[in-house]
This record gives C-alpha cells, sequence and structure tokens, in this order.
C-alpha cells in the first residue's frame, strides 16, 4: 500500500487542523498515512514514504523556523527523493505571505525532484470550507499514487 508522510509545525493549532484533514482526505483515498510534527519526523521516514507533504504556518512570509531545521536536515538525502509525489500547505495571516510561503515550499520541492501535485492556503482559521479543502487535498495525492 503507497504511503503518504505529512510533515508539520503548528503553533496555534491552525495548520494542524489542516494536516489532520489531509490525513482524514488521503486515509479515505485508500493510502496509508504517517502524520507527524516536524520534531518526530526523520530522514528516514521521508525515504521510506512514496508522497511527502510539508505543513507550516507562514512567519515572515516564510516556513517557519522549525519546520525548516527539519528540511535543512534533509540535505544529505534529498537527491534520494526524486521521482516521490507531494503537496505543501501553510496558514497565514493574510494571503499575499501565504502565497511566499508556497512559493518557498515549491523550490524545496524543486530540489528534491518531487512531482508536486497540489498545494493548500488558508488565512486565519480554517473553517468548514478550507477543511473540505485539506480532505481533498489529501484524496488528491492519494489518488496520484494509486494511478
Amino acid at each position: 500500500m503507497p504511503k503518504i508522510l505529512i510533515v508539520y509545525h503548528s503553533r496555534t493549532g491552525n495548520t494542524e487542523k489542516l494536516a489532520k484533514a489531509i490525513a482524514e482526505g488521503a486515509k479515505q483515498g485508500g493510502v496509508e498515512v504517517s502524520l507527524k510534527r516536524y520534531n518526530e519526523a526523520t530522514n528516514e521516514d521521508l525515504l521510506k514514504a512514496d508522497a511527502i507533504l510539508f505543513g507550516s504556518p507562514t512567519y515572515f512570509s516564510l516556513p517557519s523556523a522549525e519546520l525548516k531545521s527539519f528540511i535543512d536536515k534533509s540535505v544529505d538525502i534529498y537527491d534520494k527523493l526524486e521521482g516521490k509525489k507531494g503537496a505543501y500547505f501553510t496558514s497565514a495571516g493574510c494571503m499575499e505571505n501565504a502565497e511566499q510561503t508556497l512559493q518557498a515550499f515549491e523550490w524545496v520541492y524543486s530540489h528534491y525532484g518531487i512531482d508536486v501535485v497540489g498545494k493548500l492556503a488558508c488565512v486565519e482559521k480554517p473553517g468548514k470550507e478550507k477543511i473540505a479543502e485539506a480532505r481533498e487535498l489529501g484524496r488528491r495525492v492519494a489518488k496520484a499514487l494509486l494511478e
């Protein structure tokens, strides 16, 4: 069964809500999901996953330092992640800053060689609509793995 790894950082709980909804959607899509905070995940987890999703709040138009620190530790294996599927998500105070964070994730994934199948930005607390979008993102990643 294909495996999705969701690695996230959340200070206020907004990004965590999105991560959990994405995990729900991916499970509905028929794949195995591992949901981990940035300080619980390892490079080995990245290597074992068929799809990698990163989620972070936006700080000064960038992912959090905590998640970025995890990403920086992947420098030893980043070239072994090529060909995997992926997506990324953020929660922010405004859409402009969220978009810049998504762009930062795009650069990371391009270095990894990951095929991006989706992204999600949420401004402020995720309501019903954003939670539904997050579940759909999870289903989309699962579908991409099963095709």
